[in-house]
């Protein structure tokens, strides 16, 4: 707010002639009347109400004699007429030809002209002199009254500079009105500028055209008033009537700075809002949302300008509808919040519907529905409006969904919902919602799926430690253990505090010990060393079904400690471990080959023929190597011969020897087992067939086919 007009001094110099139609010519000229006569027709007029002829007669008197009296009295006449300014030069006159002993009642008159017109501290000086020329302290003086309605205005005025400081425009509204109220004639053109900025302020726009209009009938000529009028067609949006008011501003006062500085950011404006529309419809997208920052950081936000207004919400708009062509939602929604604060616009409907957009393409289904129903509530009827709430209410039903079937362990269940929820999210999602579907596809074994997302949310998000860390979760699990070190150290550079970066880390460095030492002790033969060392980084892994019980880092550890349990006379744990590293990886040679074995050693040779042809297949498919081609042929050809053989009713051939067995078992090739001889002894049958029983018994996992050919061979050669 400009700071208040310098106090008027109680008595200045003033032009004598009176300007307006109250001349000479408004009554007929009375030739050879003296003043006093003359004076006293002027008095009998003003009694009656003829003021404009009480003026002419005063003028003619003041022609013949410049008596102050009757300077006073034409002032008188015209206070009544509310032409306080020339009233104001009467009284000064008078004042100045009886400054010896001025007359109270000219200062009163003054006083009160400088109360009229907005002006308290000449107001009242003016009226504390004429009661200090009251020598007799006269009651009808009006000066005491007056004084008192110059210090409510003046105390009115400081309150509302005090408020705008404050910005508390609705304190400096009420002052100013006040204020107003105590001004009978026209008030100052700067009081009408405040009350332009005061509605501004207060993003009031038909308060501020109405008043930019009357202060502009009050003060045609008036630089500051054209200022004011240019701010709100500027901030209306109407920015050539602004420029069109700034140049008749400069016309009157081409010095004014306000009004210059003003012309030049209104011009540069115009330029970059046009530029941007221009670049927006030739596709130019990325430069059209730059020349829009640029008119919206030369239109700034200051409140004492109304937050920018009307022009600002349409800069807004635009730019946000570029955002949204560049797919950069965020930016939008924060375009659309920022339309959105500022009150009193007609296109709050339209700022609504962009910004649910963006909540929806944000994948915010809570906050597009509040901006629905915002909407709703100014048009319940619109179609584009009631297909958003359809779209958000289905979003948020299938998070909710996703998040229930989680809890529940739910798993499928919760991918789908979420998928729903995705395909809902016409944006870049929430990376909250990835980081959830790669848990969801780790927790339902797509270890594919789980390790291709995951990669895809590292490039979108390269700085996030947690996402880096759920990439070195999920390589590990997929059995990647080089691989998941560099995701895992550069979470810890990020957040050297990150717990699941931490906490992966450490597993996978005892994993990698511990699998190594078994590899070893399996080389070197050295079995139970082997199956202890696989059992612990087994329990390292895990089981957890969030983890997709271990991944194929457990399928692979359970193949591996397969073979040494067999070596270990183990068949039932080694079938366990091999079952569950098939769940988990159906296509791992070594577990098919490790299980082919085991029903072998368990005399189960038509279910090993066909997981060795299974295996082949998957070799083929795989294209795997030379040498574990060689070894599934090798064990496919071994398990026909078993299964031949065990299909002939040689009963020598069903008893093996004894004494043999420790040596040959090992290689589960019951076939290499030297059969009893024709003559063997009744002692060398009878130990065969206990050998035979402990390999072949069905409680020890054993084939029962099998086991009735050894109880029938035992009890026919028992019998010969």
């Amino acid at each position: 707010m400009p700071a208040p007009a310098p106090n008027t001094p109680v008595f200045a110099a003033s032009p004598s002639g009176l300007q307006g139609p109250w001349s000479r010519a408004t009554v007929r000229p009375i030739s050879g009347m003296l003043p006093e006569s003359l004076k006293q027709l002027g008095d009998r007029n003003y009694r009656i109400g003829e003021y404009e002829s009480a003026i002419s007669f005063y003028t003619q008197a003041i022609e013949l004699k410049p008596d102050p009296v009757f300077f006073s009295n034409r002032a008188a006449a015209l206070m009544m007429l509310k032409l306080f300014k020339v009233a104001v030069d009467d009284c000064h006159i008078a004042a100045l030809l009886s400054r010896h002993a001025p007359c109270y009642k000219i200062l009163a008159r003054l006083a009160k002209c400088h109360l009229a017109l907005g002006e308290p501290e000449a107001a009242i000086a003016a009226a504390q002199a004429s009661i200090n020329c009251d020598s007799i302290a006269s009651a009808d003086n009006p000066s005491h009254a007056t004084k008192a309605a110059a210090e409510q205005m003046k105390r009115h005025l400081d309150l509302c500079e005090d408020a705008w400081e404050r910005k508390a425009w609705e304190t400096a509204k009420k002052s100013l009105v006040r204020a107003v109220a105590l001004c009978e004639g026209v008030r100052p053109a700067e009081w009408c500028v405040w009350e332009v900025e005061i509605a501004m302020a207060r993003c009031d726009w038909v308060e501020a055209a109405v008043a930019a209009t009357i202060g502009s009938q009050l003060h045609p000529n008036s630089a500051s008033v054209q200022t004011a009028i240019a701010q709100v067609n500027l901030f209306t949006n109407r920015t050539f009537a602004s420029a069109l008011s700034l140049r008749a501003a400069l016309q009157i006062e081409p010095s004014h700075p306000r009004a210059r500085t003003l012309l030049s950011r209104v011009e540069a404006m115009i330029e970059a809002q046009q530029a941007g529309e221009r670049l927006y419809l030739a596709g130019q997208i990325i430069d059209a949302s730059m020349r829009y920052t640029e008119a919206l950081e030369l239109l700034g936000s200051a409140v004492e300008e109304g937050q920018g207004g009307y022009l600002r919400v349409t800069l807004l708009g635009n730019r946000a509808a570029a955002y949204m062509k560049m797919r950069r939602f965020d930016l939008a929604r924060d375009d659309g919040i920022a339309a959105l604060s500022i009150p009193n616009h007609p296109w709050r409907l339209e700022v609504l519907d962009k910004l649910s957009r963006c909540y929806i393409a944000l994948g915010d289904a809570d906050g597009a529905l509040q901006q629905v129903n915002n909407a709703l509530e100014i048009d319940p009827l619109d179609n584009d409006i009631l297909a958003l709430r359809s779209s958000a209410k289905s979003m948020q039903s299938n998070l909710r969904r996703s998040r229930a079937s989680w809890a529940k362990r739910e798993w499928l269940d919760a991918k789908q919902a979420l998928a729903l929820a995705i395909a809902e999210c016409t944006g870049d999602c929430p990376v909250q919602w990835w980081i959830w579907t790669v848990e969801m596809e780790m927790a339902t074994r797509n270890w594919a799926g789980a390790l291709t997302t995951a990669e895809a949310i590292v490039e979108l998000h390269p700085s996030s430690a947690h996402v880096l860390a759920l990439l070195g979760l999920v390589r590990m699990l997929s059995d990647n253990l080089s691989s998941c070190l560099e995701p895992l150290q550069l979470a810890l550079r990020l957040d050297s505090q990150h717990s699941m970066a931490s906490k992966t880390l450490l597993r996978v460095d005892e994993i990698e010990r511990l699998r190594e030492e078994g590899q070893q002790a399996s080389e070197l033969g050295r079995y139970p060393d082997a199956v202890q060392s696989y059992t612990q980084a087994l329990g390292i892994v895990g089981s957890s079904e969030e983890e997709g019980g271990g991944g194929l880092l457990r399928a692979v550890l359970l193949a591996s400690r397969a073979p040494a349990l067999l070596n270990m006379e183990r068949p039932s744990r080694a079938l366990a471990d091999v079952v569950i590293s098939l769940e988990l990886q159906p296509a791992s040679l070594l577990a098919l080959h490790t299980h082919a074995r085991v029903r072998m050693a368990q005399g189960y040779y038509e279910e090993a023929i066909t997981i060795y042809t299974q295996a082949s297949k998957v070799w083929i498919a795989g294209q795997g190597d030379v040498v574990e081609g060689r070894m599934i042929s090798q064990g496919l050809l071994g398990a026909e011969a078993a299964l031949k053989s065990s299909q002939s009713k040689n009963y020598h051939s069903i008893l093996r020897r004894a004494k043999f067995y420790r040596l040959c078992y090992p290689t589960a090739n019951l076939t290499h087992l030297p059969s009893i001889p024709n003559s063997a002894s009744d002692p060398e049958i009878k130990k065969a067939y206990k050998r035979s029983c402990l390999l072949f018994h069905p409680d020890k996992g054993g084939n029962p086919e099998h086991f009735k050919l050894v109880s029938e061979a035992y009890n026919a050669l028992s019998a010969s």
